[in-house]
């Protein structure tokens, strides 16, 4: 018989056998007592270190549990509210009903509080309905609309209107003698760019105009800005001028402290001593129209900012949109308001005859440019909300059978307007009838729906000022009269007035991303040019921006731009750049603005002049209008290279054979610092990893000599490590100082692109762009025949291709 095999234990010396069975009933009541204890351990919220919502099975979890206890199951209610309790998180408050927070009082509360931290046009709650908004320049401001409205604004600005606000532009008043003001203002500008503030043509009133403002006796260094001005005709028995000076908020402030410097002016809400530049222009919250004054010139400076309506129609049907909504007061004897006042004296009615002369037979007009470039026009009209269509219409100048009669000479009365005296503002903006009040009248005594009722005739009249944009006037380079318009200054108050009965009449509304359209489309460049406050703080914006978006993707997703050999994606090095072309040249540079020497530079880029003669500053910038001839988009911060002979022959060959391909590729570089980087992380993450370690320990010390002490861990101390380490490797990837920007790819780069697009009036894509002096000099001795021709590539692509290059003059 064979021997019993040993049990597990038989080694240990004791000769136990196992049961052959288990006993059920047995082994459940030694297993009951675990279980028990088990269940107490998960209800006890002692010595627990997850949350109760946290001990649920995973199909019993919901993601709102943390914050919301009645997603969990009623039993566990008690213990997860217990838990949150402790961390001492205050109970959230209900919101309100919707119909409790769109009370009218309740919402103007909210309205109020929400514009403590940027100023709202008056246009504002209608926009925010329709567009998207951004906050800029300290405003909130519309930026697009939220339907698909590209191709339909460029309609409008090429066939019918399109109107945007523009009231966040500040205006700033200039009173004082002439000759007192004209002797200071021709120090801000040149007349070498072209007319000046104190033109024969601007002087007199009759004309706005539009002008580049320099530091004091800088031209052309220190470019400030393009400001927009009118002059107010000369009143009878006055020597005082009035001067508008219309500024972009981000160098306004700017431009109110070089005038209050250069005519030593004082804050007049202040005491008389002696204050600095900074401290003068600083007022209090609660000053509507700060003023500053000189006692001895006379001269007395007043902030107009945010007291004005400025509204910008362009198009042709521009000009028929104002005649259907504007509407020529007819005086009324039982009507009491300023109007009575002011048309007492006899050249005020002189000024009303003449200007109702001019705009009746301005009317008939198809195109707002068919009327002389700059025409100021004073009107005083009906309020608009007495001549609006009862649905949306679309206005059409009249047809003429045969041809109009001339316009009548400007004068100064056709200039003149009473929206120029601030008195007879302020009086209008608090006589003012609502909406709601007119509309409950006319509930009242209105006897036929729709028709005019007898009250309106006593409601009061609205000045305006009206002052014509011309728009392109070169048919060789783009298409002539586009871009004319209106822009149109109404008091404050009723600017939302005035914008639903231009949107009522067929005007296309538009944001600030139609600005850049308009841009493009126009070939005129106003907030990315490089000398400018505007251009520099605008590029500044835009690079921190690609800057912070580039860095937040992981390294796999980065496009590596050593390898394309792109040393500044993201901005345009224009110190860096012309010092590279320019070594002994000055450092500050400025666009050229000379329009004597930009036409020389046209007729050269034509074949009949010779770039020698031109003798170019080698410090200036050319700015460029650029058209690609075959597919692509290279988009901002194109670089604008020259081309070698190979280039020529290589295209010349694409063209025979209709081949769309670039001309030249880029070939892919090698990056140096990669190992580098590598190395560098490798060694970051081992030091952070000792770091804790290191803190792992000393907590561990701690445990032993404190044993009942609950102990954790330290915080790591780290953030200097971190942040210069994010700065080492972001220097890596992209140096602040590139060792060349001339030399950076395989082309010579003498020039970048600022804005590109498809331009729907070229049918092609265009850029606007700025070259260095030297670089287009160099492209004169290479294109030696046929049109001039640049190559462009863009930051993100290896490809070069051809583009054709005409100088800009505004």
């Amino acid at each position: 018989m064979a021997s019993e095999s040993l049990q597990y234990d038989a080694a240990l010396g004791g000769p136990i056998r196992l049961p052959d069975r288990v006993d059920s009933e047995r082994f459940n009541e030694a297993r009951l007592a675990e279980v028990k204890q088990m269940l107490r351990t998960v209800a006890s919220t002692e010595n627990q270190t997850k949350l109760m919502h946290q001990s649920l099975p995973l199909h019993m979890r919901r993601r709102a549990m943390s914050y919301n206890p009645k997603r969990l199951p009623r039993r566990f209610r008690a213990i997860h509210v217990a838990q949150f309790s402790r961390s001492g998180m205050p109970e959230k408050k209900r919101r309100p009903s919707r119909k409790f927070r769109r009370k009218a009082n309740n919402l103007l509360k909210e309205y109020e509080r929400r514009k403590r931290s940027n100023v709202w046009l008056e246009t504002h709650v209608w926009h925010a309905k329709r567009f998207h908004m951004v906050a800029k320049w300290g405003y909130k401001v519309p930026y697009s609309p939220t339907r698909k409205g590209y191709r339909a604004c460029y309609r409008a600005t090429a066939k019918h209107c399109l109107v945007q606000d523009v009231s966040y532009y500040g205006c700033v008043e200039l009173q004082g003698g002439e000759g007192t003001l004209k002797e200071s203002l021709k120090r801000f500008c040149s007349e070498r760019a072209g007319l000046t503030i104190c033109a024969k043509a601007f002087v007199s009133g009759k004309r706005s105009g539009n002008v580049w403002l320099f530091e004091r006796d800088r031209y052309p260094l220190g470019c400030v800005g393009r400001v927009k001005f009118v002059w107010r005709p000369e009143v009878d028995g006055d020597d005082r001028r009035t001067l508008w000076i219309f500024a972009h908020p981000v160098f306004y402030r700017k431009l109110v402290e070089m005038l209050v410097e250069t005519f030593g002016l004082r804050n007049a809400n202040r005491d008389d001593e002696p204050m600095e530049v900074d401290q003068v222009t600083r007022n209090a919250g609660n000053l509507r129209t700060p003023r500053y004054e000189n006692s001895s010139s006379g001269v007395t400076l007043l902030e107009l900012k945010d007291t004005l309506n400025y509204f910008r129609l362009t198009g042709p049907l521009a000009h028929a949109i104002l005649s259907k909504s504007l509407k020529i007061y007819n005086p009324s004897n039982q009507s009491e308001h300023w109007f009575q006042d002011w048309s007492q004296d006899l050249p005020n009615l002189k000024t009303i005859n003449e200007q109702i002369k001019f705009w009746d037979k301005a009317k008939n007009l198809t195109s707002p440019g068919e009327i002389s470039p700059g025409t100021t026009l004073g009107l005083v009209i009906a309020d608009p909300r007495l001549n609006r269509p009862r649905k949306r219409t679309k206005a059409l100048p009249p047809v003429v059978a045969v041809s109009p009669e001339p316009l009548p000479e400007l004068s100064s009365y056709t200039a003149s307007s009473p929206v120029w005296d601030k008195s007879i503002r302020d009086r209008i903006t608090q006589e003012m009838v609502s909406t709601h009040q007119l509309n409950v009248r006319r509930t009242r005594e209105c006897l036929v729906p729709g028709e005019p009722c007898a009250f309106e005739s006593q409601v009061q009249p609205i000045p305006i000022l009206l002052m014509q944009n011309a728009g392109s006037q070169d048919g060789d380079f783009k298409r002539l009269g586009y871009g004319a318009g209106w822009d149109v200054i109404v008091p404050s108050g009723y600017g939302l007035v005035f914008w639903h009965t231009l949107i009522l009449w067929g005007a296309k509304p538009a944001g600030l991303k139609e600005f850049t359209m308009q841009a493009i489309e126009s070939g005129i460049d106003s907030e990315r040019v490089p000398d400018s406050v505007l251009g520099r703080t605008e590029s500044d914006l835009a690079f921190e921006t690609n800057w912070s978006s580039y860095f937040a993707k992981p390294n796999n997703r980065r496009v590596n731009y050593k390898k394309l050999a792109i040393a500044s994606p993201f901005r345009c090095p224009w110190p860096q750049l012309v010092t590279e072309w320019n070594p002994t040249t000055d450092p500050d540079l400025f666009v050229l603005r000379d329009v004597e020497q930009l036409n020389m530079l046209t007729l050269a880029l034509n074949r009949r002049f010779n770039i020698k003669s031109v003798q170019l500053p080698p410090n200036c910038l050319i700015p460029l209008l650029l058209t690609l001839k075959t597919r692509g988009n290279p988009g901002d911060n194109t670089l604008i290279c020259l081309p070698h002979r190979t280039d020529f022959n290589q295209n010349k060959k694409n063209r025979a054979a209709n081949d769309l391909t670039p001309v030249y590729t880029e070939p892919l570089r090698r990056d140096p610092q990669q190992p580098e980087r590598l190395a560098l992380r490798r060694a970051h993450l081992a030091l952070l990893k000792r770091l804790r370690a290191r803190r792992i320990r000393a907590k561990k010390r701690q445990q032993r000599a404190s044993p009942g002490q609950l102990v954790r861990i330290a915080k790591p101390a780290t953030a200097n490590i971190i942040r210069e380490q994010l700065e080492k490797i972001r220097e890596l990837w992209l140096p602040a100082n590139p060792e060349s920007i001339r030399n950076q790819c395989s082309r010579e780069c003498f020039g970048y692109v600022t804005q590109s697009s498809f331009a729907l009036s070229e049918g092609q894509v265009t850029g606007l762009g700025y070259v260095t002096a030297r670089g287009m000099e160099k492209l004169f001795k290479i294109c030696t025949k046929g049109a001039f021709k640049v190559l462009v590539r863009g930051t993100k692509s290896r490809c070069y291709r051809f583009a054709s290059v005409k100088v800009r003059v505004e």
